[in-house]
């Protein structure tokens, strides 16, 4: 059987559209490690352990990077045939696991010299290694060569022998040679919080709230959290989600139950999840080195950031509540985490927000409801506490606070059906670039963009200037979701 050849486009996906923010491969192989854990112990294949960990090792020095699981690994009979898919993944859309696509282990394949993967499954007394080249992929991909490469010239797998005990197991991830992007991460003063933000981490024990927020999401969604918590070190530190006893504000901790409507007759509401928030009297920005906002985590793991409410409430251009800047200060004043597990909600191909559907249509409802109530609160609050005749806005006051801490009433939230569908027919439209660049921005610009970007690709392409192709896609792409730079 002749070796499969891997498209150029494959390739230029894997470096331009789905990673170019170089955090994005912890979360990817921290997040790979807790999926195959969590399904080999619902699997009875293996026990499930006190001490699961992920540990991250960085050597500036020699620009490596260690990322290694204590996990069971992968069977010897698995192993090549799982290092060797590519844009397809072997998990099933089982219900505690984060992940589904098979791309997400070649993250840093484009971002350092070689990327190596060593599998140590208990009962065997070798290690397993498969080597990807980073070198002859950025090679191939400046060639521009649009299907002639095959998995033979950048890859290779051999084994070694293991001193240690046979039934010892571990998986470990080989990040060597990184380059500048991932130096410049590294050297980055907010790193390592932003690691503590993106990772499906455990509360810190200084966070003693942690319990009443874990017994609420038991008690609601009939599971526990913890399944979806990872002990993290790096560089032998514990990590932790950054939240103290100093984030709980005057509010304290307030719950929604989060539900979603149902049509059926007599059937009861669909639970996704909870969310917790504090905030206080006068909702004002937190400083910039305490959390903030509402994280949207999807079974524990980072959506988006600390405004993707705000970009939610955005993209629906029929639920205006404010400006998007007035948004974004409303979050700036609160502190908490949508913590959803809901297994139709899918995430889109760059992993930053829920693909368009009926069920992330449904989600957006809820947002949106949160924050017209944020909104309302924020402007009473406001206007009573700067105002000497405060009476005269006292009673707007007591009501947009109890509409705040009030859980919302699923029923109200059944969309017009016929705007349902439209929304979800026109998301289905293929994009070939767009699709993976720009998924959140409305449909006329998607149109308009692949058609540029087709035009400049087949330009490009036949002058053997891929590279060129690249920068300038990835530089309008950046223009398009992240603005200008100031």
């Amino acid at each position: 059987m002749a070796e499969p050849s891997i498209s150029f486009r494959l390739l230029e996906t894997l470096t331009s559209a789905l990673y170019e923010d170089p955090i994005v491969l912890f979360r990817e192989y921290v997040q790979n490690s807790l999926d195959a854990y969590n399904n080999e112990v619902n699997n009875d294949k293996a026990k499930a352990m006190d001490d699961f960990a992920v540990d991250i090792w960085i050597d500036k020095d020699n620009f490596n990077i260690e990322i290694i699981d204590n996990g069971y690994g992968i069977k010897e009979e698995e192993f090549l045939y799982k290092m060797r898919l590519i844009g397809e993944s072997d998990k099933k859309r089982l219900e505690d696991q984060i992940g589904f696509r098979g791309i997400g282990r070649l993250s840093a394949m484009p971002l350092c010299r070689q990327l190596v993967f060593e599998n140590k499954p208990p009962g065997i007394n070798k290690r397993l290694i498969f080597t990807w080249d980073g070198e002859k992929f950025n090679d191939l991909l400046n060639k521009g060569e649009d299907i002639d490469a095959t998995l033979d010239q950048i890859t290779s797998n051999s084994s070694e022998d293991y001193d240690g005990d046979i039934n010892d197991h571990y998986f470990k991830v080989k990040i060597r040679g990184y380059q500048e992007a991932i130096k410049d991460l590294l050297g980055s003063e907010t790193f390592q919080y932003r690691l503590c933000i993106l990772l499906p981490l455990r509360y810190s024990t200084k966070f003693t709230k942690q319990n009443q927020i874990k017994n609420k999401y038991h008690d609601f969604m009939g599971q526990s959290l913890s399944k979806f918590e990872c002990n993290v070190r790096l560089d032998n530190q514990e990590l932790y989600k950054p939240y103290t006893d100093k984030d709980i504000l005057a509010s304290g901790i307030v719950f929604w139950d989060l539900l979603y409507p149902t049509m059926e007759e007599n059937a009861s509401a669909e639970k996704i999840g909870i969310l917790w928030f504090t905030f206080d009297r006068v909702i004002k920005a937190r400083p910039k080195d305490r959390p903030y906002g509402i994280l949207v985590r999807s079974k524990n793991m980072l959506m988006g950031d600390q405004y993707a409410l705000a970009s939610d409430v955005v993209r629906s251009k029929s639920d205006y509540i404010t400006t998007p800047r007035e948004l974004t200060q409303a979050l700036n004043g609160v502190c908490g985490e949508m913590l959803l597990n809901y297994e139709k909600l899918r995430d889109n191909a760059r992993r930053d927000w829920f693909r368009i559907d009926e069920e992330s249509i449904k989600l957006r409802h809820i947002i949106v409801e949160f924050m017209r109530r944020l909104h309302t609160y924020r402007y009473a609050a406001s206007d009573y506490f700067s105002d000497k005749k405060k009476e005269k806005r006292e009673e707007r006051l007591i009501e947009a606070y109890k509409g705040l801490i009030t859980n919302y009433d699923p029923d109200k939230f059944i969309p017009d059906i016929n705007k349902l569908k439209k929304e979800i027919e026109a998301s289905k439209e293929v994009f070939e670039f767009a699709g993976d660049d720009i998924p959140t921005l409305p449909i006329t610009i998607k149109r308009f963009y692949d058609r540029l970007m087709k035009c400049l690709y087949e330009y490009f392409s036949g002058r053997n200037k891929i590279g060129e192709f690249i920068e300038i896609r990835t530089t309008l792409k950046k223009y398009l979701t992240q603005g200008p730079k100031s």
